[in-house]
């Protein structure tokens, strides 16, 4: 074996100086070196560990009243580590709540019976002003009288440990409160050893004795049969380590004191070891039978909601139904007079016209004349009909593509006609603004309308402007965005207060005096422009005159297509044999003269069995038929007609107001001439029933 040798020698030299010998000793201090190496090594050691333990060293000399600290603790109390201060210093430097428990410490350390283990945690207030926690450990040295001559030891930094420490106990204190407030039971799920630990809360809850054991079999056993299935799935499912899904289920259970049913919900998450078996789950458990009755109940005033509210809805509609109606008819009474007046001068000029023709036959210049007149009269007399109809909202508006710039054109003269020599009617009509969406009788009305509006305004003298401008509109609270076209009317006329202004547009609102006004005129102006996917816009002040702006959706269908194909028909349209049913016997006989002015042959019926006799012996080129007839309406007829001659051409020349029910005739494709029309409608109407077939 390997042994450590010291030796010590000299040489003994002759009188030349030559070394004759070297005598000495040798001692082996391989003992002496082992404890050298193993008291190093020791020290490394301990040198090793107190670094990754971050411990610090420190020695109290209590004879020399002297602290030898290692600079990791003197970082702890925030000293430099180049300074060594006495041991009251330290002292100073504990907190004031915890320094009497390091001096009692201390005492029974350095105390020679008690001899006890210095171990204290504490808290410490450095000279950087920074509150850290240590743990010191250490015991003291006696002397043989017993005389402590020093106390030595360790100290750590647990500011973190003490941080987290309190962290976790807030924590578990915020869960308890929370759970004790919010009557939340906690569960853990032992999966290895098939033991469930619940506290008293949840052993309440199921019914169970506090302090029994429970196991996964006696908790199956508590869920209720139609819900035990899915529980168990989910439960499977959070266990599973492929899923690993969250656990949320609400499940009935059967209490085992008293059998009564009650509704829980739980919610938790599984745990898993490093091979991914499921070992453990955690989560929190919740009574929630009183919520469950409050949504059962809640469904059930829901349900018996809806029925009240459609029951009331119902009665609601009813009422509002009955109270427009008699709103209405008050109006409508209200109304009499100016309606009469109105008709009344429609019908002199039409009855005095026809008077002077049966009185004077023979002079063919008045006689033309006073029947022109008549017309006027009869058409005065249609458009104020059609008012009617309009804002009973019984007609539908004929949309089709329309020209605005000829359709104003061709009402010069009749602008310039009616609102007198005194008016200047001026037409600023823009080429841009071509095609609108409209129905053309309506929109010449509404137009004649706000121009009599006008020229009443003005006292009959004035200036009269109509403008039409192209717009493009991309955002308008009214208006769908799009192209449009905006037709205004602009008077010098005294103009409106703000109030009337406002309510212009209301039915029978009307400034004029009885008799001379309906108040259906600017209504009407509005509903047409509403229907047509437009609106209508008025601006006035008093003295500064009103402007009125009519905004209709432009089109890009070319209108005079429409009215040269209107054209073509009538000019293509061909002899034949017309069959006209109508109950009304002055109705036929016009019908008739008007057919052989035509150069058609015409056969009349009085009612629909009479037509239908007709049509069992012949068929007709084309069928005029009335809509409302006693006995057998226009459309039964029309629908047997066909029968009896699929493709019979069929025109429909009614008064009715209802037009829906005209347009479900022959399945929505009815041909339609509306009372009262002019001979050159008729015709048109004839040539195209005629084409279409």
């Amino acid at each position: 074996p390997m042994r450590w040798i010291k030796v010590r020698g000299r040489g003994v030299f002759d009188a030349d100086g030559k070394c004759e010998r070297v005598s000495g000793t040798a001692l082996e201090i391989t003992a002496e070196r082992e404890t050298q190496d193993a008291l190093a090594h020791s020290e490394e050691l301990l040198r090793l560990a107190t670094d990754s333990a971050e411990i610090g060293m420190w020695d109290m000399d209590v004879a020399r009243n002297t602290n030898y600290s290692q600079p990791r603790v003197k970082a702890m109390f925030g000293i430099p580590p180049d300074e060594d201060p006495p041991p009251e210093e330290f002292f100073k430097l504990v907190h004031e709540e915890d320094v009497d428990r390091v001096l009692a410490a201390y005492a029974e350390a350095f105390d020679p019976v008690k001899r006890a283990t210095y171990d204290v945690s504490y808290r410490v207030i450095g000279r950087d002003g920074v509150q850290r926690w240590v743990q010191a450990r250490g015991r003291g040295i006696f002397s043989p009288d017993g005389t402590c001559l020093r106390v030595v030891g360790t100290a750590m930094d647990i500011t973190k440990e003490r941080e987290i420490a309190e962290a976790l106990r807030r924590s578990e204190e915020q869960l308890r409160l929370a759970a004790e407030y919010a009557e939340v039971g906690l569960w853990d799920i032992d999966l290895v050893n098939d033991i469930v630990y619940w506290p008293p809360r949840v052993h309440e809850m199921f019914g169970f004795p506090p302090d029994a054991p429970v196991t996964m079999k006696q908790f199956r056993a508590a869920l209720h049969p139609a819900d035990k299935r899915k529980t168990i799935a989910a439960i499977l499912a959070a266990c599973d380590p492929r899923q690993r899904t969250f656990y949320d289920a609400d499940y009935r259970i059967i209490r085992k004191t008293d059998g009564a049913v009650r509704w829980m919900s739980a919610k938790g998450r599984a745990l898993f070891d490093d091979k991914g078996t499921c070992v453990r789950m955690l989560g929190v458990i919740l009574d929630i039978t009183e919520r469950k009755a409050i949504e059962e109940r809640l469904h059930e005033l829901n349900e018996t909601l809806e029925q009240r509210v459609a029951e009331r809805t119902a009665a609601l509609e009813q009422s509002q139904a009955a109270l427009q109606q008699a709103q209405k008819m008050e109006a409508i009474g209200n109304l009499t007079g100016g309606i009469a007046h109105d008709f009344n001068n429609l019908l002199q000029g039409l009855t005095g016209s026809l008077d002077l023709i049966r009185r004077k036959p023979e002079n063919v210049e008045r006689v033309r004349r006073w029947a022109e007149a008549g017309l006027q009269a009869a058409e005065r007399g249609a458009k104020l009909t059609a008012q009617l109809l309009a804002f009973s909202r019984s007609q539908k508006m004929e949309m089709k593509a329309l020209n605005i710039m000829a359709l104003l054109d061709g009402m010069r003269e009749l602008l310039v006609r009616t609102l007198g020599p005194s008016i200047q009617v001026m037409l600023e009509l823009s080429p841009d603004a071509q095609a609108v969406l409209g129905d053309e009788t309506q929109l010449e009305m509404a137009i004649l309308n706000l121009a009599i509006n006008a020229r009443d305004a003005m006292e009959g003298t004035g200036i009269l402007t109509i403008r039409t401008v192209a717009l493009s509109i991309a955002e308008d609270g009214e208006l769908t965005p799009g192209d449009y076209i905006e037709l205004s009317v602009t008077d010098t006329g005294c103009g409106m207060p703000p109030d009337v202004a406002m309510r212009a547009f209301d039915p029978f609102f009307t400034t004029k005096e009885v008799g001379k006004g309906t108040g259906l005129g600017l209504s009407q102006v509005y509903g047409m422009a509403r229907q047509a996917g437009g609106t209508v816009r008025i601006a006035s002040a008093p003295g500064e005159g009103t402007v009125v702006r009519i905004l209709l959706r432009a089109t890009q269908l070319d209108a005079r297509q429409e009215a040269d194909a209107a054209r073509e028909n009538v000019e293509t349209a061909a002899q034949a044999t017309v069959l006209v049913v109508d109950d009304d016997p002055d109705v036929r006989q016009f019908l008739t003269d008007s057919l052989d002015t035509f150069g058609y042959r015409t056969i009349t019926a009085s009612d629909g069995t009479a037509g239908l006799d007709i049509l069992d012996r012949m068929r007709p080129d084309l069928l005029i038929v009335d809509y409302a007839m006693p006995g057998m309406t226009g459309a039964q007829l029309a629908s047997q007609a066909r029968t009896k001659h699929p493709g019979l051409p069929i025109l429909f020349a009614s008064g009715y107001a209802e037009t829906s029910a005209l347009e479900t005739a022959l399945d929505g494709k009815a041909l339609v001439l509306r009372k009262p029309f002019r001979l050159d409608v008729l015709q048109a109407a004839i040539a195209k029933a005629m084409r279409s077939a």
